[in-house]
């Protein structure tokens, strides 16, 4: 079951990590992909601050989780995803689910089981 707990991981790790480098490198895709366009120049300045802070913050739990022996840190991708998911959630309950809401909140309530999947099946080092 470690090899499960394993993959379960290593697809957080890549799913934040590349999340977090495509809004650095192309911020106007990210916001478009977003339902954020047409972007200011805050706004792209938003991007690469906020969501590559959020994508490479699981990224770097989860490589802590992975590489350091502390699965205790993919908890806190977990938590950033299921936050996500759940904001989306009460803003889709309150005024109606917008274009792209459903399968962002999949993605990202997939993201967290698997979070907690690694967190409680990658063994901790001591």
């Amino acid at each position: 079951m470690v090899w499960v707990g394993r993959i379960a991981g290593t697809l957080v790790f890549l799913f934040s990590f590349v999340l977090g480098l495509s809004a650095l490198l192309n911020p106007e895709r990210a916001a478009e992909t977003l339902g954020l366009a047409p972007l200011s120049d805050m706004g792209r300045n938003s991007i690469r601050a906020d969501i590559v802070a959020f994508a490479w913050g699981s990224a770097l739990a989860s490589a802590g989780g992975l590489f350091a022996g502390r699965p205790q840190l993919f908890f806190c991708s977990a938590v950033l995803f299921g936050i996500a998911a759940a904001g989306r959630s009460f803003d889709s309950l309150l005024a109606g689910p917008p274009e792209g809401a459903i399968p962002a909140i999949v993605v990202e309530t997939i993201i967290c089981g698997l979070a907690v999947v690694a967190a409680k099946l990658v063994p901790a080092r001591s």
